[in-house]
Order: structure tokens, then C-alpha cells, then sequence
């Protein structure tokens, strides 16, 4: 096939893989034409380049994460066929003692790779960390293999991918990037503590929902309902791609003038552009039906405007199908314990 037909007509999609495999958005077109200039020789001779260039961009990404599936279905493989063996001789093991062996892969969004490797531990999981370099704070769980919410064995290894320092040279938006991730982590986990104002104008969906006192956590009323609620919901559900949660984006700089069909809100009192996270969960590839996931051009955005003092003055969320999204059914809120406690 022709390199440059095929770069024409794959690249926008390889951009976006390459964003649903945790390159963030901004190098995520760097990645790309890399992959498909070290693979040029190979597209022109094959029939289907994208054997060719997806298997490459996961390696790339990836590395031998790519192939760790494999490998654990090997060793998968092998632990049943020892049991099977030893199970003609000594019977089936006790239905009990089978559940009491398997684990399920907590949620890890919003975690470092150490906290992911203690609550890992603490669920009787064996794990390894396995470093991706970004230009993202070191030790940020990307995700793992297996995901979040699958079943393991005793002896199944479960892969923490996280950030690590690259050698190449960053965007000189450090600080930006972990001040977001802080605070994401602040939202989700409540395993960090980013500089917030001591009173943070709060806005949903395009519109002012109030404030949140800047020096509670944020389990706390305010937070909980109008902000974290909803975030949680949106980031702890299973998501088809190959790091099991939400993938997530950081930038700087002026934002649209609409998220989500809804106006992006522009705030007075704060120092510049805002600090954009983007936490994209779809899992939809090209042809996949309307019903399969939400449009990847519309995900959680968190922007995060700062004051003066570069601390979070304000805080804008936009939802995907807006604030009706709501927690799901496993996420208690709020209004819920009141409603209990009464």
C-alpha cells in the first residue's frame, strides 16, 4: 500500500489509540508519526498496514506490557492444568476455598503506583510496577493488566503502569501537571493535597453551583455532592481499553469556547488560562455503533483556573450528558448517609 495514502487515511485514528493507550494528547501525533516512519518498509509491502502500525504503537507505548496478556494466559494455562492434575487425584477443591484464593483488581484511578501496590497487597494480590516515561509527575497509575475489575488467581501477577520521568525534554508546564494531578488525586482518592484558595467557586456543566471551603478534604459536603460524586462515578466504571480506566490528559491554555455543547465558563479573579484534565473512558473504535460508548470529542473536563498566589481558585466540571449522569448505584452519597442517619 501507498505510505503516504496510508498515513492520510490512519492517522487521525492512531492519534486517538494512542491517546486511549495513555500518551498524552499532546504528544500523542508525535508518537504516531514516529511509529509509522520506523514502520514505513513494512506498510508499503503489506496488504494491511494496520497489522503492521497498531501492534507498533502498543509496543511503543506499551512496551512488554503489550505482551504481558499473553504471557499471564500462558502461566494461567499452566496453573489449570496443574490443579486439573492434582484434582484427579485428590478430588475438586472446596467451592469455598476456591473464592477465598481468587482476589478482584481494585479500582487504582487516582492512585500512585506505591498506594496502588499497598491496596494490592492488602487484597492478597501479587503485583510488579511496570514505568511508562511521560511528562506527567512520576508514579501516576495509568492503569494495569490485568484491569480493574477482573478476577485473579494466587499466582497471577497483576502489572501496575505508571509514570515515570522521561529522558526527552518536557513543556515547561511542571508545575501545572502536578497540580492537577494532585488534585484529581484530592477528588478521587483523597491520597493528595494540591494548593486550593480557602474558598473555591465551583461550576457544573457550564454554571456557577456555588463554592467549596478550599481546607476541608473533599468527602466533605460541598465537595462530595456537587464535585466528587459524579467524578468517581464517571471514573471507577470499566472501561474498554487496554489500561482498564479512564485514560487522562493535561494541557494549558486557553480552553473552547464551548465543552460539551455547554460554554465554557471564564471566570474573573483568576491568573491566566486554566489547567485543562481531560479524563477520556470511551472505548469506541471506528465502526462501532452509536450505543457503544461516548463520542471521544466529548469526555470529563476538569479545568482548574488559578489566582494570583497559584493556588485553585476555581473549578469548572463538564460531564458527558450533563449533570443528570449522576453516581451509580455502588457510590453512596452524601444525601443518602443524611437520609440514613435520620
Amino acid at each position: 500500500m501507498d505510505f503516504r495514502d496510508y498515513r492520510a487515511a490512519r492517522h487521525r485514528r492512531l492519534v486517538e489509540m494512542a491517546t486511549e493507550l495513555g500518551v498524552p494528547a499532546d504528544q500523542a501525533a508525535e508518537v504516531v508519526d514516529r511509529v509509522i516512519e520506523d514502520q514505513r518498509r513494512r506498510i508499503v509491502r503489506s496488504a494491511d498496514p494496520d497489522e503492521v502500525v497498531v501492534p507498533a504503537l502498543r509496543e511503543e507505548v506499551l512496551g512488554r506490557r503489550s505482551r504481558g496478556p499473553s504471557l499471564a494466559v500462558l502461566v494461567l494455562a499452566a496453573v489449570v492444568a496443574a490443579a486439573f492434575a492434582v484434582a484427579i487425584v485428590t478430588g475438586a477443591p472446596d467451592r469455598e476455598e476456591v473464592e477465598r484464593r481468587a482476589a478482584t483488581v481494585p479500582a487504582l484511578v487516582g492512585l500512585t503506583s506505591a498506594e496502588a501496590v499497598s491496596a494490592l497487597g492488602r487484597a492478597g494480590i501479587a503485583t510488579r510496577v511496570d514505568p511508562v516515561p511521560q511528562c506527567d509527575p512520576a508514579g501516576q497509575v495509568l492503569g494495569s493488566v490485568p484491569p480493574s475489575g477482573d478476577t485473579v488467581g494466587p499466582d497471577e501477577v497483576v502489572v501496575v503502569i505508571a509514570t515515570a520521568t522521561p529522558s526527552w525534554r518536557c513543556p515547561a508546564d511542571a508545575a501545572g501537571r502536578v497540580q492537577a494531578w494532585a488534585f484529581l488525586r484530592f477528588l478521587v482518592s483523597g491520597s493528595a493535597r494540591p494548593r486550593l484558595a480557602p474558598e473555591v467557586r465551583l461550576y457544573v456543566d457550564g454554571e456557577a453551583a456555588g463554592t467549596a471551603d478550599g481546607t476541608q478534604s473533599a468527602t466533605s459536603p460541598d465537595w462530595r455532592r456537587r464535585l466528587r460524586d459524579p467524578v468517581v462515578a464517571y471514573a471507577v466504571r470499566p472501561v474498554a481499553n487496554d489500561l482498564g480506566q479512564p485514560v487522562v490528559s493535561i494541557t494549558r491554555g486557553s480552553p473552547p469556547p464551548t465543552t460539551c455543547g455547554v460554554p465554557t465558563p471564564s471566570p474573573s479573579g483568576v491568573a491566566g488560562a486554566p489547567t485543562r484534565v481531560v479524563l477520556t473512558a470511551s472505548g469506541a473504535r471506528a465502526g462501532d455503533g452509536p450505543g457503544d460508548g461516548p463520542e471521544l470529542g466529548c469526555q470529563l473536563t476538569i479545568d482548574l483556573f488559578e489566582d494570583d498566589d497559584g493556588a485553585i481558585a476555581v473549578v469548572s466540571v463538564t460531564l458527558p450528558g450533563g449533570s443528570g449522569l449522576g453516581p451509580p448505584p455502588w457510590v453512596r452519597t452524601r444525601d443518602d448517609q443524611d437520609a440514613l442517619d435520620d
